[in-house]
């Protein structure tokens, strides 16, 4: 493949990046759980248990570590496409690197006149 349609591609690429709106690590997780009240429906025998929720968690690395954050119903969508654009960023940085390598093994090597010479005074 020649240079120029690979620059060609990388304009393309680096297009649909700058396309890209807010992107965040992580992932959306559903959980229902029970409440600390023994009396509460969610504490009776299991055929009738109905549990508190849904709960919307947003998890994801920080340091290491995983931290959740609890996010509201209404803003679900958005952190779904937050995490969907940060999915795609990953996937065109990638397509990048594969281009770049492309273009490092079609790059022409340097004339011999900008080669290193060997010295004459070491005998080599």
């Amino acid at each position: 493949m020649n240079t120029e349609n690979l620059k060609k591609q990388l304009l393309e690429l680096k297009k649909q990046i700058d396309g890209l709106e807010i992107s965040i690590p992580g992932s959306i997780q559903i959980t229902y759980l029970r409440c600390g009240k023994k009396n509460c429906r969610c504490h009776q025998t299991e055929d009738q248990r109905l549990w508190h929720g849904p709960y919307y968690l947003w998890y994801r690395r920080v340091g290491g570590k995983t931290t959740t954050q609890s996010i509201a119903e209404e803003d679900v969508q958005s952190y779904r496409i937050w995490i969907r654009n940060r999915e795609k960023l990953e996937a065109l940085v990638q397509k990048i690197i594969t281009l770049g390598a492309d273009y490092a093994t079609a790059f022409k090597s340097a004339p011999d006149k900008f080669k290193k010479r060997l010295s004459t005074k070491r005998g080599k």
